[in-house]
């Protein structure tokens, strides 16, 4: 083989490479967007559909999710005034959340994740009742990739008391 073959054989071969390392990340992307699946109300157990439209009987566009294992099922909507909210169903019982617009984020939270997580953004912000214990929720990703490619890693669910003292720290998969 001359120098011009191995040339053509080095660049084909590098092709090949960067082609399946495309398509790696790609597939490992698709694997995490299945952690939720949307579905259709239809397909959602008929005691769930029940509880969420006896407690929120003005609810609007409404979307559901289910984790690939069905371990929870959870309807995100718009409530009678306007804000988005969210329900969470299990076998162990109901969790509600009420996210916050981003210029409501309390200033402690941010601080917080500024200063605890650097690198880290905060992708959103609810008040999670569970059981009547209200505390705060941040889910906090970084940003990896580039132009329109951009990837959430390092993903992690940080709850706050309501006075926004830092009680758990979640690392997502």
């Amino acid at each position: 083989m001359n120098e011009k073959e191995y040339k053509h054989y080095k660049h084909h071969n590098m092709k090949k490479i960067l082609v399946l390392a495309a398509l790696i990340a790609m597939s490992q992307t698709l694997v995490f967007a299945q952690k939720e699946l949307s579905i259709k109300e239809a397909d959602v157990p008929v005691r769930f559909v029940k509880d969420f439209q006896n407690q929120n009987k003005e609810a609007q566009n409404v979307s559901w999710v289910v984790t690939s294992d069905s371990i929870y099922y959870m309807a995100t909507f718009t409530n009678a005034d306007g804000d988005r909210q969210a329900q969470r169903f299990s076998n162990h019982g109901t969790e509600t959340r009420y996210f916050i617009d981003e210029q409501y984020y309390p200033h402690a939270i941010k601080d917080t994740v500024a200063n605890r997580f650097p690198g880290h953004k905060i992708t959103c912000i609810y008040i999670r009742n569970l059981k009547g214990k209200m505390t705060y929720q941040a889910r906090i990703a970084r940003m990896k990739g580039f132009l329109f490619w951009k990837k959430e890693t390092e993903i992690k669910t940080i709850a706050f008391e309501t006075d926004c003292k830092m009680i758990e720290v979640i690392d997502e998969k």
